[in-house]
């Protein structure tokens, strides 16, 4: 019994140290959107999910296993971009779903970064937001609004008002003269609580939402490892009684 505890122990020490040195080391830390994606980019039309092109996909080779991208305020800040988007719903792609809730997270995090963009726009009034939802109930909504910190994809963006929003990437293409696609960087006001999930809500206007990467910076795991290791040791404990 006590070799089978130390066993036990061992294991959880590795797979600790693995898990906050390979996941943690560079503070970034990529969310997965896999389970949440409606729309594919590789020959499809993003915005519609007809068949087509979207000219993402020189992005989507790019940065499919992750790659790093200059921000204008100085910082360079990994996404990774798979074969597929959250689409949210729009007055000109009304089929889409109206939110995509529940994105799982459950790290801390002092930033999140966000890859996104819009078919067609709504300027003067926010198009979408992010709702980052914490482990004590509390809430944080960051809303989007074009020509302020979203833009249409499909044009060379105007002046944007948000410092933290920057044209990270573009190209010229066939969809249209130059397409571009767009990162947002959200400070979180509340950097020593966990954020369970995050949820994208459309707000019902002409602009169709488009969501492809979220990147957490300077992200570190809810609970310390030394203390999951005691949790761990009292719960063998407990069942080896």
């Amino acid at each position: 019994m006590k070799i089978k505890l130390l066993v036990l122990i061992a294991s959880l020490i590795i797979s600790t140290a693995y898990f906050t040195t390979s996941v943690f080391s560079q503070g970034y830390v990529f969310v997965d959107l896999k389970p949440y994606v409606n729309s594919k980019i590789v020959n499809t039309q993003w915005w519609t999910g007809n068949a087509g092109s979207s000219d993402l996909e020189e992005l989507l080779d790019k940065a499919k296993n992750g790659a790093e991208f200059e921000m204008t305020w100085g910082e360079k800040v990994p996404f990774k971009i798979i074969d597929g988007n959250i689409r949210l719903y729009g007055t000109n792609s009304a089929g889409n779903p109206k939110s995509v809730e529940g994105i799982k997270v459950n790290l801390k995090a002092k930033s999140v970064y966000f890859v996104h963009m819009t078919g067609w726009e709504n300027a003067g009034a926010p198009s979408y937001k992010f709702v980052m939802n914490y482990d004590d109930g509390s809430k944080q909504e960051l809303l989007m609004e074009t020509h302020k910190n979203s833009d249409d994809w499909c044009h060379i963006p105007a002046q944007l008002q948000d410092k933290n929003t920057c044209q990270f990437w573009k190209e010229s293409g066939v969809t249209c003269g130059t397409v571009s696609v767009l990162a947002t960087k959200w400070d979180n006001p509340q950097p020593n609580r966990a954020i369970k999930t995050i949820d994208a809500i459309s707000l019902e206007t002409a602009a169709v939402p488009g969501i492809f990467a979220i990147t957490l910076g300077g992200a570190s795991a809810p609970v310390d490892p030394k203390n999951k290791l005691a949790m761990m040791w009292g719960h063998i404990k407990s069942e080896n009684r």
